[in-house]
């Protein structure tokens, strides 16, 4: 069985803030075979501005950054703008991107990348 790569995008990583929900448990449930995740630096960087900011989008950003200190995944060099960084990336290494961007989703889904995306209050899924 092949290892899955799961990129994580900047407002996957607000959903366990925003929602009470453990992304990385509910990714590892729906997935059923052994994964890792991925995660750019260029990610980092928008959760970084985000968590900067009061309110709750900055509460979130800032649990989001506190959740990726601890739990193991890979961090990979990015540059530009994220998004399309994100749709090159995943299309070349064959990686699935867990996102909520609706615009994000489009554009993976024409290069016919694999997404994950919250499906309810407390559900993923692939979309």
């Amino acid at each position: 069985m092949i290892p899955k790569k799961v990129l994580l995008d900047t407002n996957f990583l607000l959903v366990p803030y925003q929602f009470k929900l453990d992304i990385f448990t509910k990714i590892e449930e729906m997935l059923e075979v052994p994964h890792s995740f991925v995660v750019p630096t260029g990610v980092v960087g928008e959760l970084e501005k985000l968590s900067k900011g009061k309110g709750k989008e900055g509460a979130a950003a800032r649990f989001g950054l506190k959740l990726l200190r601890f739990r193991e995944h890979e961090m990979v060099e990015s540059s530009g703008n994220v998004d399309n960084w994100i749709v090159e990336y995943a299309k070349e290494k064959g990686l699935m991107v867990a996102t909520n961007d609706r615009a994000l989703r489009v554009k993976l889904k024409k290069k016919r990348v694999k997404v994950i995306s919250l499906l309810s209050r407390s559900k993923v899924g692939v979309v």
